[in-house]
C-alpha cells in the first residue's frame, strides 16, 4: 500500500514509450492497408476510413505527445521520441492528403502504373512496424528493418523516375499535371517512411 502511494504521488511518472510508438506504427500499417484497398481494390469504406481517421492515428499521436510533456523520465532522449511521434503523424497526414487530392480530381481507382508504388509504401509500413516490435529484443533486427525501409524507398524512386519519364511523353497537359501530382504525393509518403526509419535507427543506437 505504502509503495503504491509512493509510486503514485512521489516517484516521477514513467511511460513505456517504446510500446506506445509500436502501437502508433501499427496504426500507420493499417492506414497503408486501407490505401491499397481504397485505390487498388476500389473499396470505398477504406477510403472513408482514411478520411475519418478511423484508426485513431491522431488520437494516439496526441496521447503520446501529452505523455511526453508530462513525463520526467524517458528511456532515451525526449527529442528522439518527439521526432518519431511527429514523423509517424506526418505519414498518416500525408496519406489523408493524398486521398483528399485524388477525390478532388474525381479519381476513385488507380491502375498498374501506381500499384508498385503503393505496394512499396505498404512494405515500408510493414518493415517499420517490425522494427518497432523488435526494438527491445534485437537491435540488429530493428536496424536491419530500418535499412530495408530505406531500400524500399530507393526501389520506389526507381519506379517513380521511370513513370516520370513515361509521363513526359504525354500530350494531354491536364492528364500530365494530375498524374504528376499523384506520383509526387506517393513519393512524399515513401520519403516520410524513410525519415521515420532513420529516427528508429537513431533510437536503437542510443539504447543499445
Amino acid at each position: 500500500m505504502i509503495i503504491s502511494l509512493i509510486k503514485k504521488y512521489i516517484l516521477p511518472k514513467e511511460v513505456d514509450f517504446l510500446s506506445a510508438l509500436n502501437e502508433h506504427s501499427m496504426t500507420i500499417k493499417k492506414i497503408t492497408d486501407d490505401l491499397h484497398k481504397c485505390f487498388l481494390e476500389n473499396d470505398n469504406k477504406s477510403c472513408e476510413a482514411i478520411l475519418q481517421d478511423q484508426h485513431k492515428a491522431k488520437e494516439i499521436r496526441d496521447t503520446n505527445m501529452k505523455n511526453l510533456l508530462d513525463t520526467f523520465i524517458t528511456p532515451f532522449d525526449r527529442e528522439s521520441i518527439y521526432r518519431v511521434i511527429t514523423q509517424l503523424d506526418w505519414i498518416a497526414i500525408s496519406i489523408r492528403h493524398f486521398v483528399i487530392e485524388t477525390k478532388a480530381y474525381n479519381i476513385t481507382q488507380l491502375d498498374e502504373k501506381h500499384a508498385p508504388l503503393i505496394k512499396q509504401i505498404q512494405l515500408q509500413a510493414e518493415l517499420l512496424t517490425a522494427g518497432f516490435k523488435t526494438i527491445k529484443s534485437s537491435a540488429n533486427k530493428t536496424a536491419d528493418n530500418a535499412q530495408r525501409v530505406r531500400d524500399a524507398y530507393d526501389d520506389l524512386m526507381d519506379i517513380y523516375v521511370q513513370r516520370m519519364a513515361e509521363l513526359a511523353k504525354c500530350k494531354d497537359t491536364q492528364e500530365m499535371f494530375i498524374q504528376r501530382e499523384i506520383f509526387s504525393q506517393l513519393k512524399e509518403i515513401s520519403k516520410r517512411m524513410q525519415m521515420c526509419a532513420n529516427s528508429l535507427e537513431d533510437i536503437v543506437m542510443k539504447i543499445s
